[in-house]
């Protein structure tokens, strides 16, 4: 995980990028120990860099511990990122200079860790980014406090409420790294003027004033105004990730850089166990192969299901208006505009109400992947909700369209069916006695029997 090279005065440590996990007790002992060795030799040493093995890999393993928390680890989770935010402030506070040599892709937290050195210089070919957010969590371990102190709030905005990826160039503009080196000789030189530089953190010297303006300053107010706006605007509110961050950042900025990093490891904790993120998590692992075409058919039938959907809803009246907001609730993407004539209804009936123009949007697809699935469509629950998802247009925070109808209840599921309409409720005449969940299920599927237990093994 941690090798180190002693050269003189200076001590190389190597680290296996992919280890890096603020929860992980293993990699915590290995750090603690690489640590006692550098207080150790503080006396002797002039400086220390470190440079990082991108060695191939996933996060697969520290995503299963996420997904595995609870509410009653709250305690435990806390106590476990204490300490390794206690870890990074040692490395803080070793007393010489520590600089990160930084090339390719750097991000999570092994951009954490680099922003707990005292200078970065990276290669022209880097790319930085915090991608948590795609997984519905806040980053955590020093990654917003210290981020934030570096840029100020405005310029990181983008690498933490979108996870955007930034060039070394950006990173540059940013305050994220401190030199950017064409080729290893100019990184060598600019190494050496480091390690003859401060071993001080911004926000640990004395006077230290916020990149881009304090947080009372007027423009700031004025960002901070609109933004939660403009967030939800962009999320629909299905989200929480990005609204936990923009607090987290503007918190720690209110209180010590300490405080700060409790506030963002509570953040941390609030997002990791929503069932958003637990959705989004799961959703990252499967691994499928979205151009078979089993998982093209499935895709298809969900997006002619909405669009039939659709359909009849401006047959019924529907507004376009309505229909688009109803389309954001949901998370749905916006119905393609309507041709210019439009089916008329017959009757004076007013047109359907919010809440059920909502329903039947998510409802339609969702039936139409279990009908896909009862009907002996050749993939696992998990790939039908990957397909779902990345081809079928399904809203990704519901973690699929199975996902959906197991996290409502197949019960509550197949009760709300049966109010939405036709499409959707059981056949009148339907035989009486069945399981009211299995009957109502069998009206929508007329399938042979044990169908209810079939849906069982996929829900």
């Amino acid at each position: 995980m941690i090798t180190t090279h002693q050269n003189g005065a200076t001590v190389t440590v190597i680290l296996a990028a992919r280890t890096i996990n603020p929860l992980s007790r293993l990699f915590q002992r290995e750090l603690s120990a690489l640590l006692d060795k550098l207080e150790a030799q503080r006396p002797m040493l002039s400086g220390v860099v470190v440079g990082f093995h991108a060695e191939a890999g996933d996060s697969q393993h520290e995503l299963e511990h996420l997904m595995a928390l609870t509410e009653t680890q709250a305690a435990d989770c806390m106590q476990v990122l204490a300490a390794y935010n206690a870890l990074l402030r040692r490395l803080e506070g070793l007393g010489v200079p520590v600089v990160a040599t930084l090339s390719g892709a750097v991000g999570g937290h092994a951009l954490g860790l680099v922003l707990a050195c005292h200078h970065r210089i990276s290669l022209a070919d880097a790319g930085f980014s915090l991608p948590q957010v795609h997984l519905g969590l806040a980053p955590v371990a020093g990654e917003i406090a210290r981020t934030v102190r570096l840029t100020g709030l405005q310029a990181a905005m983008p690498l933490l409420l979108e996870g955007a990826t930034l060039s070394a160039a950006q990173a540059l503009q940013a305050g994220l790294v401190g030199a950017v080196a064409e080729d290893e000789q100019q990184m060598a030189r600019l190494v050496g003027a480091a390690l003859a530089d401060a071993a001080v953190q911004p926000w640990d010297a004395k006077g230290f004033r916020l990149p881009g303006g304090e947080l009372a300053s007027a423009p700031l107010q004025a960002l901070l105004q609109v933004a939660p706006a403009m967030l939800r605007a962009r999320t629909g509110g299905h989200a929480p990730a990005p609204e936990a961050i923009l607090c987290a950042m503007v918190e720690g900025l209110q209180v010590d850089f300490d405080s700060a990093l409790l506030i963002e490891s509570r953040y941390f904790y609030q997002t990791a166990i929503c069932p958003v993120a637990r959705n989004l998590m799961r959703l990252s692992q499967i691994r499928a192969d979205l151009a078979a075409p089993a998982a093209v058919a499935l895709a298809a039938t969900l997006r002619a299901a909405l669009d039939q959907e659709v359909r009849a809803l401006r047959a019924e009246g529907v507004a376009e208006g309505l229909l688009r907001n109803a389309a954001r609730a949901a998370g749905l993407p916006p119905p393609s505009p309507a041709a210019p004539e439009r089916a008329k209804r017959g009757d004076n009936a007013p047109p359907p109400a919010f809440e059920q123009i909502h329903d039947r949007l998510l409802y339609a697809p969702a039936v139409a992947a279990l009908h896909a699935i009862a009907r002996g469509a050749p993939v696992s629950r998990d790939e039908a909700d990957l397909i779902s998802v990345r081809r079928g247009g399904f809203p990704a925070h519901t973690g699929g369209a199975l996902r959906f109808v197991q996290h409502i209840g197949k019960d509550t599921f197949a009760a709300r069916a049966a109010e939405l309409g036709p499409r959707f409720a059981p056949p009148p005449g339907q035989e009486s006695g069945d399981h009211p969940a299995e009957g109502k299920i069998r009206g929508i599927f007329p399938l042979p029997g044990g169908f209810y237990d079939q849906l069982d093994s996929f829900l």
